[in-house]
Parts: C-alpha cells; sequence; structure tokens
C-alpha cells in the first residue's frame, strides 16, 4: 500500500515539474529582455563606426545617411523608420525587417 502511494505520489510531481520549469518568472522574462536591449545599438544614439557592417547590406554609405537622416530629421521612432533613410529604402528595410529588429533599438 506505501509503495502504490509513494508511486503515485513521485509520478505525479514528475509529470508537474516540466510544467513548473517551463513557466518562467516575470522577473526573469525582464532580465532577459535587459540583456537582449543591451546588446541591440541605440539607432538614435549611434554613429557611423558602429553602425557600418551591424547588420549585412549597410556598409559605411548606409551608416553615413541613417546618422545623415537622424540629425536632419530628427530621433528615429521605430526601425521602420529607417525606410525613409535615401540609399536604404521601403524595399530594404522590408526585406531585413527581422536582422534590423534585432540589431538595433529605439531609445
Amino acid at each position: 500500500m506505501k509503495a502504490k502511494l509513494f508511486a503515485v505520489v513521485l509520478s505525479l510531481f514528475v509529470v508537474t515539474l516540466p510544467v513548473q520549469s517551463a513557466v518562467k518568472s516575470p522577473s526573469a522574462e525582464a532580465a532577459a529582455k535587459t540583456v537582449q536591449a543591451a546588446n541591440k545599438i541605440n539607432l538614435n544614439k549611434a554613429d557611423v563606426q558602429e553602425l557600418t557592417h551591424s547588420v549585412p547590406g549597410i556598409g559605411s554609405k548606409r551608416a553615413e545617411a541613417i546618422v545623415s537622416y537622424r540629425e536632419a530629421h530628427g530621433v528615429f521612432k521605430s526601425v521602420e523608420d529607417l525606410a525613409a533613410v535615401k540609399g536604404l529604402g521601403k524595399q530594404f528595410v522590408k526585406n531585413h525587417l527581422a536582422q534590423l529588429q534585432e540589431k538595433f533599438a529605439i531609445e
């Protein structure tokens, strides 16, 4: 009887263990987002050197265009605003949006 009870309790523990470990605490998610944001380049403060080769397709000319646009028009409100930069354009942003969002932060 004790062995059966022990087996039932142990099996319930094993069944619920993956569910408990899969649930992240809010503080763990916040810490993960902070680490990700720390690794990203701030699009509104980055200089030409930081932007150059940050994403495939952004060389020195496009990096200069981004900085010039920012100086002339003010800060970017989203990564999608890069579509207005002459030399990047809507198609480049559309094709590389995931990479741009992964690499750049707007602060």
